[in-house]
């Protein structure tokens, strides 16, 4: 209230030492405010910029991840050409191999039959020079008797 009020109702009566602690209240009750919210503004902002930095370092991270996922997707397709035609090589050459394989399954087949015939001269053979043997014995018998007799 200005004096001029005060003037015009004397009722009213202001006890300047009431207002006084009113004001030292105040100002006391606010430096304890300013004690709690600076440093809280403080903390905010702080937090604030490190979330931004956060946030800004995420999207580098993933912005670096989408170029690499990109060049490894080229890699791979690059790759994955001269690998299927590696395979549709290696297909045709198994299948030539199988083809060798089957010739080879006959060549080794007809080889066993041929073995089994020599087998059986063989054995004919031992037969006929055990039969040899033998009458050479009997023929040198009597010539060791006439080789007693000769000179």
């Amino acid at each position: 209230m200005s004096n001029s009020e005060l003037e015009k109702n004397p009722s009213i009566n202001l006890d300047t030492g009431c207002m006084e602690r009113l004001a030292d209240t105040f100002e006391s009750s606010a430096k304890r405010w300013e004690l709690v919210v600076y440093p809280s503004m403080v903390a905010f902002v702080v937090l604030a910029v490190y979330g931004f930095y956060l946030i800004y370092t995420l999207s580098r991270d993933v912005h670096n991840m989408t170029l690499t996922l990109t060049t490894l997707t080229i890699s791979v397709d690059r790759n994955m050409n001269d690998m299927t035609n590696s395979i549709r090589t290696m297909d045709h050459t198994m299948v030539k191999l199988g083809n060798n394989i089957g010739n080879m399954d006959g060549n080794i087949k007809s080889m066993t039959q041929n073995i089994a015939s020599m087998t059986q001269n063989t054995n004919a053979m031992a037969t006929s020079t055990y039969y040899m043997q033998r009458n050479i014995r009997d023929v040198a018998r009597p010539m060791n008797i006439m080789s007693r007799f000769m000179p």
